[in-house]
């Protein structure tokens, strides 16, 4: 598998699409807009009165901060405030399509305060198909869209970037993705391959599993990418659902078996792309999973886990070495290590943690 043409690069690690407008249907509600009207009872927004260096500030509710007219328009509402918060913690990592669905669920009760957090359960599965069946046209089309997951950093306002890469794969549809992770970690970039049909994207993006990237893949490649200093860590290599066995996940059967070589296949994907962009690379090796991770103790990564990851580093045929002390530093001096893996190497250094592929 190789680059065809022209590798999609990016200088800056400030990728995001911005989307702030949602509607709520029937009760006329625009959050971006200044004069809103909830069942005819009208309520005046005042320009977001406060801001800061041009941005308004967000009303903080406890652990909230919804930005201000959001924050309104839930007042107005009376949500509860434990309802509030869930609604919140899927917007960080959603975005504004948290508050139409949610919209749509408030429609078909009588009051928004008989809603309960455990009311919100079904919001993520809705906004994820509803994200598949607007953007995989665009994606086999070969046009970018935004992420599913949202930087953290951007408070739900801005998402990351899904972009179809020019390669040829098998069943699908590669994706890089970039800031676009769960978690909202910044500067990831991650590699998927999505199914090529509609319905079976849809059918993947909604089993069970981690659902950790791009929806409608079975698993992906994930890494940090700092692009000042032009170097990456590949740190992770992870199914988005749980293998089919028995009843679980039964309804992916057929398209996971014409996926089993998602690993392979994405860590290719991301050793091409990240070649292409004459970028210095390193990949986490098994042994340093668990302290990367920052697995609990109480439940160990089992050695098989780690010795799969090997594996898969290994059936690519990419030429590893074991990091110079020159190297370390540049790990050391990059933004491609969690905390946690970065004490490690700082500790005992960055051989046996990661390798540095040959030549990059």
């Amino acid at each position: 598998m190789a680059v065809n043409s022209d590798p999609v690069a990016f200088n800056s690690d400030s990728v995001a699409f911005n989307s702030d407008s949602v509607a709520f249907n029937s009760h006329s509600v625009a959050f971006n807009s200044h004069s809103v009207a909830f069942n005819s009872h009208p309520v005046a927004f005042n320009s977001h009165p406060v801001a800061v260096n041009g941005d308004p500030v967000a009303v903080v509710c406890g652990p909230l901060a919804f930005p201000e007219h959001i924050d309104r328009v839930l007042n107005a509402y009376r949500v509860p405030a434990g309802t509030k918060s869930a609604l919140y913690d899927l917007y960080l990592s959603l975005g504004d399509e948290v508050l139409e669905v949610f919209a749509d669920l408030a429609e078909g009760v009588t009051s928004a305060t008989m809603l309960s957090p455990d009311d919100t359960l079904v919001i993520r599965e809705q906004v994820v198909e509803r994200y598949v069946r607007r953007n995989h046209p665009l994606w086999a089309a070969g046009k970018p869209t935004p992420s599913l997951w949202h930087p953290r950093v951007a408070e739900g306002r801005a998402s990351g970037a899904a972009i179809p890469l020019s390669l040829s794969v098998p069943h699908g549809i590669p994706i890089l993705g970039r800031n676009a992770h769960l978690g909202g970690r910044a500067d990831t970039v991650s590699f998927d391959v999505v199914a090529a049909e509609l319905e079976d994207a849809v059918a993947i993006a909604k089993a069970e599993g981690q659902q950790h990237t791009i929806p409608g893949s079975v698993g992906a490649t994930s890494g940090t990418f700092d692009s000042a200093r032009n170097v990456a860590l590949l740190w992770e290599i992870q199914p988005n659902v749980f293998k089919p066995a028995g009843d679980r996940n039964r309804t992916i059967v057929k398209v996971y078996r014409r996926h089993r070589d998602w690993h392979v296949t994405t860590l290719t994907m991301a050793l091409n792309w990240l070649r292409a962009q004459s970028t210095e690379t390193f990949i986490l090796r098994g042994s340093a999973l668990a302290v990367t991770h920052e697995m609990n103790p109480a439940k160990p990564m089992s050695d098989t886990i780690a010795a799969l990851h090997d594996r898969t580093v290994e059936a690519t045929g990419v030429a590893l070495v074991d990091p110079t002390d020159q190297d370390e530093l540049v790990l050391l001096d990059s933004e491609v290590m969690n905390h946690a893996l970065r004490k490690h190497v700082l500790v005992h250094g960055a051989r046996g943690a990661v390798w540095k592929v040959d030549g990059s």
